[in-house]
């Protein structure tokens, strides 16, 4: 139950704060008053996205907050919402559940659950275990023929299940998809796979090794410049031992020399050694030379064997990488790419398997929801048609029309093929009859304003009296202007409808009609007046005193204050 709401520079309100109670309580005032802000802050509570225009002009934000009373002796809502805040790690202490939001002119509205911050989505997941809200928005929801399904599914208790079943079907469906685009493009998959091993084999047969064009290129240098080499070598050799004189003749004189020198002089004989050394290095470096000389390679077919192979190793640089190590990583690339497709016709087969077992898994459900479905409308059909009777429809007739949508390539249900949708095996209308002996026809098309508000109150009590004791809704029922386009004896109908709601539910109305006031245990009047200092509209609300509520029914009845109560 809502205990307590409070405003805050929200829209035309300066600060505002409402205490509720159970059973039936009706927000009134002229047109323009301000009773939908008042709506409005309560939908923005259970989730409603919030706006900039929230905010009161001339301020940088604004605050609404509201106390729901929860109680424990009623577990069916307060055993959901203790499940919904324990999920959250929530607290809840007492049986007095606080919601507040925060909007910002420059930045992010926050949300708060029992003071802890809560995301939008979170929000939600509690506020729909608090209240329901039904209003112009509501009927412009009856009006559009694709909502109509929705209203049966909450109706027989589906909607969770249909929320299961369009997630069966997306999985189905994506899986579907993944196996044609599969199967269309397996041919160019083998093309493209062909190609993969194509260069695959290019490169093993290769046998890249990183360094080996640097080694070849050292190779072709040599056996470009070996005759070249042969010359230099062949004129080191004859400077050193083989021309007269030679580099070792002209040491063993200048040797013969210094020895006689040394004779004479000894501290030479070290000069001597040095000559020795110099003898011996020349007679290592001629065997050197020697040796190099004759390990010049000087071989044309190895020239060209070279050459090929560079050529090879330039055009597979260009094709894979412009290293040894590129072209190699490139290899790896294309195992893993034949790896992954070379099972193909492998994934294809996994992929009908997996597909056929997420189309069981959606054509079981599919199957339960629309029995179900069946059994709901027939409920349904008898529920609203003695709802409306008691709503001074009492010769109207109504009816869950199921539509289904051929599709040749669809699921084949009674010897004809129809269409899967995320929905199900089938969408639906409301058919209605308002007059008798006048036929069913589409209710979108048909019913006048009063009819659709009176059929939007029948299809809640029904549901509200189909759903008894279950956990699906909250106990607050919030009615904006549901009275829209009636009046009269129809106004006596929706007002004892009414009635009848608040003595299982908290209801906030928002009513034009005296008759819907009259009945309420609660009566607010919502106003709006200029502020002395700035000028400014205000919003203020009042509850009402038995006399206070006797003028404000006068004025809905447009009566002179000189008639008494």
């Amino acid at each position: 139950m809502l205990k307590r709401l409070y405003l805050e520079n929200f829209a035309l309100t300066d600060k505002l704060e409402i205490e509720f109670d159970s059973g039936m309580s009706v927000l009134t005032g002229e047109t323009g008053a301000g009773k939908s802000i008042i709506v409005g802050a309560i939908a923005r509570l259970l989730g409603e996205k919030v706006d900039r225009d929230d905010i009161r002009s001339g301020c940088t934000q604004s605050s609404i907050e509201c106390d729901f009373y929860i109680s424990k002796n009623k577990t069916n809502n307060f055993r959901d919402v203790k499940n919904g805040l324990n999920d959250l790690d929530i607290n809840i202490e007492s049986d007095l559940l606080n919601i507040r939001r925060e909007i910002f002119n420059k930045r992010a509205s926050k949300s708060y659950i029992n003071g802890q911050l809560v995301t939008l989505a979170q929000l939600k997941q509690i506020s729909r275990y608090l209240a329901e809200l039904y209003g112009q928005h509501s009927h412009q929801l009856l009006l559009d023929e694709k909502n109509h399904l929705n209203f049966l599914d909450s109706f027989a208790g589906l909607s969770e299940k249909v929320e299961k079943l369009k997630l069966l079907f997306y999985e189905w469906d994506k899986t579907k998809k993944e196996l044609a685009q599969l199967i269309t493009n397996r041919e160019d998959r083998k093309k493209e796979l062909e190609l993969l091993k194509f260069q695959k084999e290019e490169i093993e047969k290769a046998n890249i090794e990183i360094g080996e064009e640097e080694k070849i290129q050292n190779e072709k240098r040599l056996l470009d410049s070996s005759q070249k080499l042969a010359d230099r070598s062949t004129n080191i050799l004859n400077l050193l031992d083989r021309q007269e004189p030679s580099a070792i003749d002209i040491l063993d004189n200048c040797r013969s020399e210094l020895s006689k020198m040394t004779e004479i002089d000894k501290s030479l004989e070290k000069t001597g050694e040095l000559l020795n050394q110099a003898i011996i290095n020349l007679g290592e470096l001629r065997t050197e030379i020697e040796s190099y000389q004759s390990s010049i390679p000087d071989d044309p077919n190895r020239q060209e064997q070279i050459n090929i192979r560079l050529d090879e190793l330039f055009k597979l640089k260009n094709k894979y990488g412009h290293s040894e190590e590129a072209i190699l990583e490139t290899l790896e690339k294309i195992d893993e790419v034949i790896g992954a497709d070379l099972n193909i016709d492998d994934k294809i087969k996994n992929l009908q398997r997996l597909e056929k077992e997420n189309f069981d898994k959606y054509y079981k459900l599919a199957a339960d929801v629309s029995s179900k479905r069946q059994n709901g409308s027939k409920n349904l059909t008898k529920k609203v048609e003695s709802e409306l009777s008691q709503l001074g429809m009492d010769k109207s007739k109504f009816l869950f029309e199921f539509i289904y949508e051929s599709d040749q390539n669809g699921i084949e249900c009674d010897v004809k093929k129809i269409k899967a949708t995320p929905d199900g095996l089938e969408s639906g209308r409301f058919l209605i009859s308002a007059n008798p002996g006048e036929p069913l026809k589409p209710l979108a098309r048909t019913a006048s304003g009063g009819e659709i508000s009176r059929i939007m109150l029948a299809l809640k009590a029904a549901e509200k009296q189909n759903l008894k004791g279950k956990n699906i809704h909250g106990n607050l029922l919030v009615f904006d202007e549901i009275d829209v386009g009636i009046g009269g004896i129809t106004a006596n109908a929706v007002a004892e409808k009414l009635d009848l709601l608040a003595q299982k539910y908290q209801l906030l109305v928002v009513t034009h009609l005296h008759q819907i006031a009259v009945k309420s245990q609660y009566h607010y009047a919502v106003k709006k007046s200029g502020q002395k200092s700035t000028g400014r509209n205000i919003i203020s609300i009042k509850r009402l005193t038995k006399s206070e509520r006797a003028g404000e029914i006068k004025r809905m009845l447009a009566l002179p204050e000189s008639i008494k109560s």
